[in-house]
């Protein structure tokens, strides 16, 4: 990817930052990387310090985390009451290392679809382990997390984000490379090359598979860094952001149901590198953007307080039409790599890479 792709001579203008808050960062919160509302008007988020992220960066995810420092977690934010708070596990029922990144819930604003979550809020958290990536499943209160079931496969090697469905989930491996065990095998600069090959797939995944049994299945491949990923109100279209392609694609689901191959419908072309995918309680799809992608790897992530990357928040129908809205753009401050976007009621959350806290902007309204 050259530079100009990357969006690096972009002219960016900062808007609509008037009335946003910068909140959580008095809780611990840091690296708010994906955002979803329930239906109830509480939001939840992922938070992990991800500075591990550029640790040994020829090697997968559950390699780099041994070098992190602290557990992450799961917040939960509620506008009414602008209360953020830290979901604790229940008892014993999680003893293993947490790293969130994309997260989806059940129920969630927006998304009307099948679901077997027995009335409970239930928590699906792509985890980077060090024994290696799993999709985590707990059940929610207000308060804490218990632990259900972890679900692993041997068809991932990086995952990025998770949308929950009806019986199991669909979950993006944003490349498909073997982790590299000598620091000096392949500069950095051609590893940036692997990355963005057109490697990367999305699988469906049963979450009641039996012992030993494969509970995934490729659905969808030949991407360009596939990231966020969501399924439509209905549940009958999935939307796929492919973060090198800068552009999202809307999938069906075909008549067999999930776990068939996915039909692909309609393309839209985003201009940024755009991460995870929400829904509006209307159904209007919300993501945040990298406008400036190799400042954000290069420079961010190596040292995010000293180099800011730009945030971009885009909204568009489900329609996939030409028309899509900037809902809000910044120069890096007073939130950095902007990696998620949500919204109910008035209220727009975005949510951050690397960053303490995430910005809560009140009295908005809806395209």
């Amino acid at each position: 990817m050259k530079a100009y792709e990357a969006g690096e001579f972009k002219t960016l203008r900062t808007h609509d930052l008037e009335g946003c808050r910068l909140l959580g960062t008095d809780e611990g919160l840091v690296g708010a990387e994906d955002i979803h509302f329930g239906r109830n008007g509480v939001a939840l988020m992922s938070s992990d310090d991800r500075w591990y992220w550029e640790t040994d960066l020829l090697q997968n995810f559950s390699i780099r985390v041994r070098n992190a420092k602290a557990q992450g977690g799961i917040f939960s934010y509620d506008p009414a009451t602008d209360r953020v708070s830290r979901l604790r596990h229940a008892g014993n029922s999680f003893p293993r290392d947490f790293h969130p990144h994309g997260i989806s819930i059940l129920p969630r604003a927006g998304f009307e679809g099948a679901e077997d979550s027995g009335g409970a809020t239930r928590v699906f958290a792509v985890n980077h382990r060090k024994d290696g990536d799993a999709v985590e499943v707990f059940e929610a209160t207000p308060d804490e997390l218990r632990h259900v079931r972890s679900v692993k496969s041997s068809l991932w090697k990086n995952i990025n984000d998770v949308a929950a469905a009806g019986g199991g989930f669909y979950v993006t491996n944003y490349m498909e490379r073997a982790p590299v065990t000598h620091p000096l095998a392949i500069p950095e600069l051609l590893n940036l090359q692997v990355e963005i090959g057109a490697a990367g797939y999305v699988l469906w995944c049963r979450h009641d598979a039996g012992q030993g049994e494969e509970p995934c299945v490729r659905v969808l491949g030949g991407l360009r860094m596939p990231n966020g990923v969501e399924l439509s109100p209905d549940g009958r279209r999935v939307f796929v952001v492919e973060s090198l392609g800068q552009r999202v694609v809307s999938y069906n689901v075909p008549p067999e149901g999930h776990g068939g191959d996915l039909l692909p419908e309609k393309t839209l072309y985003l201009g940024s590198a755009c991460d995870n995918l929400s829904l509006s309680p209307s159904g209007r799809v919300y993501t945040a953007c990298h406008p400036k992608a190799m400042t954000l790897k290069f420079l961010h992530s190596k040292r995010p307080s000293a180099f800011r990357s730009p945030s971009q928040v885009i909204s568009f129908s489900q329609s996939l039409t030409s028309v899509r809205e900037e809902l809000l753009s910044a120069d890096g401050s007073p939130l950095s790599a902007s990696s998620a976007a949500a919204f109910f009621g008035s209220s727009l959350l975005v949510g951050g890479i690397h960053d303490p806290g995430f910005l809560a902007c009140p009295g908005r309204t809806e395209a």
